[in-house]
């Protein structure tokens, strides 16, 4: 447990939730925090918004932020980890 809270493939996601959760309890109502915190939110904001308009529920569109959210910090994570690994690794052989 002490190697899981040493990455950032764990701590990048788990303030992505915080944020989500945040978002979700209603008092982030623009979703300005959402698309800060999410550098895949702001590039994709176009097509995000044509999304917005052709879906039925504001729950499941927000569902999908959501996702994109969390993901995309998890595989940020993963690769910094990685690249860490990599080089500690490197630096030792």
């Amino acid at each position: 447990m002490k190697v899981t809270l040493k990455k950032l493939s764990f701590w990048l996601p788990v303030l992505s939730l915080f944020v989500c959760f945040y978002n979700l309890s209603g008092a982030d109502d623009k979703n300005l925090l959402l698309f800060l915190t999410s550098p895949l939110l702001l590039w994709f904001n176009p097509q995000l918004t044509d999304l917005h308009y052709s879906m039925n529920s504001e729950r499941a569109f927000l569902f999908v932020l959501y996702g994109i959210h969390f993901f995309s910090w998890l595989i940020f994570g993963l690769i910094i980890d990685w690249l860490y690994s990599r080089y500690k690794s490197g630096n030792h052989g």
